[in-house]
């Protein structure tokens, strides 16, 4: 295992939990080119992976991360059926032949 106890010890002087840490990495556009940011998004996956596996916040991370593909998806649904995209369709004010002829 390895020596975290001063890593521990280090984040409990700064007043800063491991959450708080790497949001703030990951948040701060002054840390974009850190060692330790370019590490962390390079190893991305592992890091879901170590969330996904463990015991306790296994449910708790596949919830979250449902949630966040149904919002992309949503956002993405908005943004394809808005005006700008050509899109839209109003059922309220089409004829019965553009209700007949609408398609995706």
């Amino acid at each position: 295992m390895l020596p975290l106890r001063i890593v521990f010890e280090a984040l409990n002087q700064c007043q800063i939990s491991v959450t708080g840490l790497i949001v703030t990495l990951l948040t701060c556009q002054q840390y974009e080119n850190h060692y330790l940011v370019i590490d962390l998004l390079k190893h991305t996956g592992e890091v879901f992976d170590a969330f996904l596996h463990h015991a306790a916040g296994q449910d708790q991370f596949a919830l979250h991360s449902f949630h966040m593909v149904e919002n992309t998806y949503l956002q993405e649904l908005h943004s394809l059926a808005s005006e700008d995209n050509g899109w839209h369709f109003g059922a309220s004010s089409a004829s019965t032949k553009q209700l007949e002829d609408f398609s995706l």
